[in-house]
């Protein structure tokens, strides 16, 4: 596979952990003003199965950041290597992040994904985060990452509720 076809697959995989793991996530997501993007962005309330919804869950959620990596050109770009979430994921091929690994170059901090052998998910190939949890390296609110992430380009509830709105006032 190519680079864009790699970096197609991986984001592919990691669209479908965040549609399976988060209530709102999204892609190509800017912080300060265009300072810094993160490839993904994943949000979960803070235990809403026991107390519903209520603000404590919006301020206690988890931010998960991810960001795609095809080759090691592209780790090396000095560019997306944003890991300011409360948990932070590298997702490369096993070849890069073996390489990472063996050159002592997995960033701190991190969990590092890649593909399974069938290529229909992602499983943790190297873990420098913290063996008894991770410590969350956020210094952003979360209404600030919220707004970054509804002003994102692509995500996986925004468009949902545009296309609805539109829907609505076509009818009216």
């Amino acid at each position: 596979m190519n680079r864009n076809d790699v970096t197609r697959s991986l984001s592919d995989l990691v669209r479908k952990k965040l549609t399976n793991n988060c209530t709102f996530w999204a892609e190509e997501v800017e912080l300060d003003f265009g300072k810094a993007r993160i490839d993904f962005v994943g949000f979960k309330p803070f235990n809403i199965m026991q107390n519903g919804m209520n603000a404590a869950a919006i301020d206690k959620g988890t931010f998960s950041f991810y960001e795609v990596k095809s080759c090691m050109a592209d780790f090396n770009s000095g560019h997306g290597k944003t890991f300011l979430g409360d948990e932070n994921y590298l997702v490369c091929e096993r070849s890069l992040a073996e390489e990472l690994y063996q050159k002592g170059l997995l960033p701190g901090s991190v969990k590092v994904l890649v593909p399974n052998k069938p290529r229909t998910g992602l499983i943790v190939a190297f873990d420098t985060s913290n063996s008894f949890g991770t410590w969350s390296r956020r210094t952003k609110t979360s209404s600030e990452l919220l707004w970054n992430m509804i002003s994102a380009r692509v995500s996986n509830k925004v468009e949902t509720v545009v296309s609805e709105l539109l829907e609505q006032a076509h009818e009216n």
